[in-house]
């Protein structure tokens, strides 16, 4: 791998860490999430307690929304050997943001002596609407 090679790898980590560092106000980020489409399908337990305002639900869905958009945008554009580093380096921090996202508590004001679980899928919505002409 030459430098200029993994040079290009390091300059889009270094250009996404100053994105993700940078967040704009949490309103601004709740509508971005809601431009990316993510979708929420609950899995098990009462999806209706679920805070969707939730500050730190919105930050590591906007974090991780924007590591996606980076991904889809430089991947096809690099080396097969950028292209493993790369991964590897997306795929570290991917996981950093699903950690956090796991232990966001996103019902914090249910009352209740009994523990409550909620299992939930997030995905993102990617159509495949075909283009009219």
């Amino acid at each position: 791998m030459t430098k200029k090679n993994s040079q290009d790898v390091i300059e889009i980590f270094t250009n996404l860490r100053k994105a993700l560092g940078s967040k704009p106000p949490i309103e601004e980020m709740y509508e971005e999430i809601r431009m990316m489409r993510f979708k929420i399908k609950p899995i098990s337990g009462d999806v209706s307690l679920l805070q969707l305002k939730n500050q730190g639900l919105i930050e590591a869905l906007w974090s991780l929304g924007k590591l996606d958009e980076v991904f889809q945008k430089e991947y096809k554009k690099l080396s097969g050997d950028q292209k493993e580093v790369f991964f590897r380096l997306f795929d570290n921090l991917y996981q950093q943001f699903q950690d956090q996202l796991n232990k966001i508590n996103v019902n914090p004001e249910v009352k209740s002596n009994l523990p409550q679980i909620l299992e939930m899928e997030i995905f993102k919505d990617i159509s495949t609407r075909k283009k009219l002409n």
